[in-house]
């Protein structure tokens, strides 16, 4: 199963376009600011299931804040990490992954990747979408 994950686009949906359209993944989670450009990524890719969440710039929307699914037997859970206080520690949401039962856990908020096992959960956090020129971005690879 491949995962598509991105976060804080904030207006910006040209680089995931292009990595969805690349990559062609399983599942697409969107984690939040950006629902907008999240939405024209699901109209362009209607066959992709996809997870949308809102972030703390994300306003006017129905998508929920918090999202816990299974793919192939794994359990995530997903925020876009604002209410959890991701840019003060990662200790409200592991918390919140572990109480879930999941043994992922997807946030975003800070722009920052994080890739982290804790206590044999794994964290992860794409960084942000939006901003290519960061050298941060994550490239898929097959």
């Amino acid at each position: 199963m491949l995962l598509a994950v991105f976060s804080d686009s904030h207006g910006d949906d040209q680089a995931m376009r292009r990595a969805v359209g690349r990559c062609r993944p399983n599942h697409i989670f969107f984690l939040g600011d950006g629902v907008r450009d999240a939405a024209q990524i699901a109209h362009s890719f209607p066959a992709t299931p996809m997870t949308i969440l809102r972030g703390n710039c994300d306003f006017d929307t129905a998508c929920p804040d918090r999202a816990l699914i299974e793919l192939d037997g794994v359990r995530i859970f997903a925020a876009h990490g604002h209410n959890h206080g991701v840019k003060l520690g990662l200790d409200g949401f592991f918390n919140s992954v572990c109480c879930s039962g999941a043994r992922l856990g997807l946030f975003g908020h800070t722009h920052r990747p994080l890739l982290r096992d804790m206590a044999g959960v794994t964290l992860m956090n794409p960084g942000s979408i939006g901003n290519l020129s960061s050298p941060h971005f994550w490239p898929c690879y097959d």
